[in-house]
């Protein structure tokens, strides 16, 4: 099996290479400057480059891949290490990797290195529904479905998400599958693929929709980054922190970077360039506080910080970090009469499984597929608001499957993300069950999941957390954040809620722009990757047409 092709190898070789010190910027040169090489950076930064513009890419972490600069190979592969690997992905919380790769100075997980989210998560890839995008009217005019459709549809082509990994056809560990199948089946519910069903997102289940592609993690490191890593007109840079934006009034005209050894300098854009910000949810805030962007209380926290904010009468007063949004989770532990447990991950890591890795080089088996056996989908409607719900189902021990279910789209919560003195973000209003209503909705559906679990004859037992009240009190955070910087036609300066526009223009800037999801002002039905590579497919189209 090649598990990596030649063309991406050779395309991304000079990757490693790229990691370089301030001192080797272009001033005066890029069109855009895109700060943060996640999902959104990335795809944003190719397709500019792909228009012709001439482009910098900021990335304060760190390759995760042999062919961007990663040395921690496998035992018994040196083109793969074990974030590549889908079968590790259930335990890459216990991988050395992990606490390199998380940033250290956010409220809730977010990942600093080389394609962001994407090279930590679980993979789970929901295709938003259309109702994500019309159900209410919190997109506005030009962001409803027949207008993104088509983003979808380009990041599809090269980036789809697959439910059947294995190059073989078959599916492998099917024994929770087959147990909630079962028990779903008697509820009424339907089987769905939710790639080709997207909308289908009540009382159905369906096998993981998963980011893999050719068996290794997918996502637009490897999907698009290749297309343009050769480009004369395209440079990354990791191991560079952005601090602020450097800004004369409105006008942008560059950032302030520090490099590894802490020294910092100002990289300027061409003329009528612009920057892009792109540094996620929880940390996009922060680069909009420190460039004088936001309540006046963040500005001069950022300000004792140590950061040179612009002179007071240049602050841009907008309700940046106001308006947080999270997917909450209620775990649910469910003991089942079958026999099925989790893989052997030290025996896969040091080469011992020969059984799976051989399988594997032939592009098939169990490491070819993700942490998850089945996602489902309900929604309940209370007082003419609907809310959905996904359910993510994987095995945790023998016979005992964990779902956690997240409350999704249609939850009416917000909280507050702010700034403190040592430049950490932080939570200061929680974005999770502040309203009643969600209040109530949460509780009738765990509520009835619970009833249906311990109902006779189920064969299925609640452990650990048996009843509604200890369930739903044990809530946790989705790490789905969005919303910080949110997107619409009332302007945040004239008591509005929004801090860019519909072209994802900062308001009161004349070339400042935000990918990622702080600009989503309203949460996906399913995990929020697949929906923030699609708005930015969408919002880069929209920023090169933008004038």
């Amino acid at each position: 099996m090649q598990l990596l092709r030649v063309s991406f190898q050779a395309a991304l070789i000079a990757a490693a290479s790229s990691v370089a010190s301030a001192s080797s910027f272009k001033n005066d040169y890029y069109d855009y400057i895109v700060v943060g090489g996640g999902p959104s950076g990335i795809i944003t930064a190719e397709r500019f480059v792909e228009a012709g513009k001439k482009v910098l890419l900021l990335e304060r972490g760190h390759g995760p891949t042999v062919t961007t600069g990663a040395n921690d190979t496998l035992p018994w592969s040196n083109e793969l290490t074990p974030i590549d690997l889908p079968g590790m992905s259930a335990n890459v919380g216990a991988l050395p990797e992990w606490k390199r790769y998380m940033c250290t100075d956010t409220p809730g997980m977010a990942a600093c290195v080389l394609g962001g989210g994407t090279t930590v998560n679980y993979m789970v890839f929901i295709h938003p529904s259309d109702h994500d995008f019309d159900h209410n009217s919190n997109w506005p005019t030009g962001w409803k479905w027949k207008d993104v459709k088509p983003a979808a549809e380009r990041l599809y082509k090269r980036n789809a998400g697959t439910t059947q990994p294995s190059a073989d056809g078959k599916r492998y560990d099917q024994g929770a599958y087959k147990v909630l199948s079962t028990f779903f089946n008697r509820l009424g519910w339907k089987s769905v693929d939710s790639i080709e069903e997207p909308d289908k997102k009540h009382k159905v289940y369906t096998y993981p929709a998963w980011n893999i592609e050719d068996h290794v993690r997918a996502g637009p490191v490897r999907t698009y980054l290749p297309l343009v890593q050769k480009n004369e007109s395209f440079d990354l840079h990791m191991g560079v922190k952005v601090l602020r934006v450097v800004r004369e009034g409105s006008k942008i005209t560059g950032v302030e970077v520090q490099n590894g050894s802490n020294e910092t300098e100002i990289v300027t854009v061409g003329h009528n360039g612009r920057v892009v910000l792109s540094a996620g949810a929880l940390s996009t805030p922060r680069l909009l506080f420190n460039s004088g962007i936001g309540p006046a209380k963040q500005i001069e926290m950022a300000q004792s910080s140590g950061i040179s904010v612009p002179a007071k009468q240049d602050w841009i007063q907008l309700p940046v970090g106001v308006g947080l949004m999270d997917h909450p989770i209620f775990t649910m532990l469910v003991q089942t009469n079958a026999t099925f447990g989790v893989p052997d991950y030290d025996s896969i890591l040091n080469g011992s499984d020969t059984a799976d890795i051989e399988l594997y080089k032939q592009g098939s088996g169990l490491l070819t597929q993700g942490k998850h056996r089945m996602i489902f989908f309900s929604s309940n409607t209370f007082r003419n608001h609907t809310r959905y719900y996904q359910g993510s189902c994987a095995p945790t021990e023998n016979g005992v499957v964990e779902i956690k279910v997240y409350m999704t789209h249609g939850l009416t919560s917000h909280g507050v993300l702010g700034l403190d003195s040592k430049q950490n973000t932080v939570i200061e209003k929680s974005p999770y069950m502040q309203t009643p209503d969600d209040r109530v909705a949460a509780r009738a559906f765990v509520q009835g999941l619970a009833r249906d679990i311990q109902a006779p004859g189920s064969g299925l037992t609640l452990v650990k957390n048996t009843n509604t009240t200890a369930i739903l009190k044990d809530l946790q955070p989705g790490t789905h954040y969005a919303s910080t910087a949110k997107m619409g036609v009332d302007d945040g300066r004239k008591n509005g809620t929004s801090v860019v526009d519909t072209n994802t223009k900062v308001y009161g800037t004349d070339n400042l722009f935000i990918v990622d999801g702080s600009i989503h002002p309203d949460l996906s039905t399913g995990n929020i990757q697949a929906t923030i590579m699609v708005v930015a497919e969408a919002a880069a189209a929209k920023i090169l047409a933008c004038n």
